[in-house]
């Protein structure tokens, strides 16, 4: 596929890079190295810090730049939308986990103190895995989120952590992440983040299966983003199949996330967690109808770079 013109600016101070855009499992198929085949690991280097959603495969070549050079890397701080195996696949093997020089804080849904840990521990049982999450050299601190928590990135290392107040309204120039917890994916829910440094703002909001017109939550979450980062695994045609219909399955269609898009009024639409047999002439077929109805959108592609500032 060709790299769409949204992508051109790739420096800045506030830059997303994609690492892995697949869903649910990923694919080396030769039809779809254009768009990439790893699962989800979206990278945001914003305010000297870097910031990764989801530890899908894509999260693996990332570690492995993160410690290239031997020097002790700057802390990762790593968002999972929720615990599904595609979502942190590529965890058990993210470079920083296995360094003991280096530091990671790993945040995602939990509805008590320490059950993020727990689900986590899941991973490494041994099982399914020879080394436990314990045994795992690197320093971390695993923080379980509820839903509507403000994350503030201050001077020190670990972030501050507190419940959102009513008419909340993030300081223009701080560097802060909003949480959403959507019922909108089963069994457990997801959780959605919401970017923002200097005035700008990106929100991270896959494994929606959208109803129509959308969430009220997952709208109001998005509205008026610059860039939204949004599930649009399926085509309408595959997910209302008399034969395989995925309607159920925790994603949305095209125009689902098309139908978000508009309603949020965002700026942007990044087109995400494909579906991994749809191959690269698919993906460009999907993108020309995004296009069709929402002018400002693109599939993601692994090495896409967008910047914002």
């Amino acid at each position: 596929m060709s790299r769409s013109p949204i992508t051109a600016d790739a420096k800045g101070r506030f830059r997303i890079k994609f690492w892995g855009v697949r869903g649910s499992y990923p694919t080396v198929d030769a039809a779809t190295l254009g768009v990439g085949g790893n699962t989800s690991c979206v990278e945001i280097k914003v305010d000297g810090r870097r910031l990764i959603f989801d530890a899908g495969t894509g999260i693996i070549p990332l570690g492995k730049e993160l410690c290239n050079g031997g020097a002790a890397p700057a802390a990762a701080y790593v968002f999972l939308s929720h615990t599904h195996i595609d979502h942190v696949l590529g965890l058990c093997f993210f470079e920083p986990l296995l360094t003991a020089s280096a530091r990671s804080f790993i945040l995602g849904p939990g509805a008590t103190p320490g059950a993020l840990t727990r689900s986590l521990r899941h991973l490494t049982h041994s099982h399914l895995f020879p080394v436990t999450l314990d045994e795992l050299k690197g320093k971390k601190e695993i923080i379980s989120l509820a839903g509507g928590e403000v994350i503030r990135f201050g001077t020190g290392r670990r972030p501050k952590i507190e419940k959102a107040r009513p008419g909340f309204a993030p300081e223009a120039e701080a560097l802060v992440v909003s949480t959403c917890k959507s019922t909108a994916h089963p069994l457990n829910g997801v959780m959605l983040y919401r970017i923002q440094y200097q005035s700008k703002s990106v929100v991270y909001a896959t494994d929606i299966e959208e109803q129509e017109g959308g969430y009220p939550e997952v709208v109001d979450f998005a509205r008026g983003a610059d860039l939204l980062i949004h599930d649009a695994q399926y085509l309408s045609e595959e997910y209302s199949s008399r034969t395989k219909a995925r309607k159920g399955w925790g994603h949305s269609t095209v125009e689902m996330a098309v139908a978000v898009a508009k309603k949020a009024e965002v700026q942007r639409l990044v087109l995400f967690h494909h579906e991994p047999t749809h191959d690269d002439r698919t993906m460009e077929r999907i993108e020309k109808q995004a296009k069709a109805a929402f002018r400002a959108s693109v599939v993601a592609q692994e090495g896409m770079e967008i910047s914002l500032l």
